[in-house]
């Protein structure tokens, strides 16, 4: 049986999870890669690094996210959001940062995650976190619990 769940229940999922699924789409692609992510119940924050989905989320900022959970076998919840990427500077940036501080942005062994204004280390390739809120313009979930029927 399939149900809709509570505003409440939703919150505590985004709450609870730290891992979910973001969908962009730009230039005839369409692009789903995890992502960590904090919500503070008004908004989604993230970091990433530059490449390919910041290229779609800065043509297109209109993204879908996704988080779920298995409870047990036939019985699940997800969570959808859609919402628009924003870019983060100044201070929106490091209120983001802070929020962020315990998530990281993967890094290459050859790679050292960089700050603006820090001195590179000559043997590195140094990445830039980019920093982005997804504004939230609806969220929905659905909870799917599989009934056995006697015949």
């Amino acid at each position: 049986m399939l149900t809709e769940l509570s505003t409440e229940i939703i919150d505590s999922m985004l709450v609870n999870q730290r891992y979910g699924r973001l969908a962009c789409a730009a230039d005839d692609r369409i692009l789903v890669e995890p992502m960590m992510y904090y919500y503070d119940g008004n908004a989604i924050w993230g970091l990433t690094r530059e490449g390919t989905k910041t290229q779609l989320l800065r043509k297109n900022p209109r993204v879908a996210f996704e988080i779920d959970e298995i409870l047990r076998p036939g019985v699940w919840r997800s969570v959808v959001i859609e919402g628009i990427f924003e870019e983060l500077h100044d201070d929106d940036r490091d209120y983001a940062l802070y929020l962020l501080k315990h998530h990281k942005i993967p890094v290459f062994a050859d790679e050292k995650l960089g700050y603006p204004g820090e001195i590179a280390p000559p043997d590195f390739k140094v990445v830039y976190p980019v920093v982005y809120r997804i504004q939230i313009k609806q969220k929905t979930g659905r909870a799917y619990t599989h009934q056995l029927f006697d015949n």
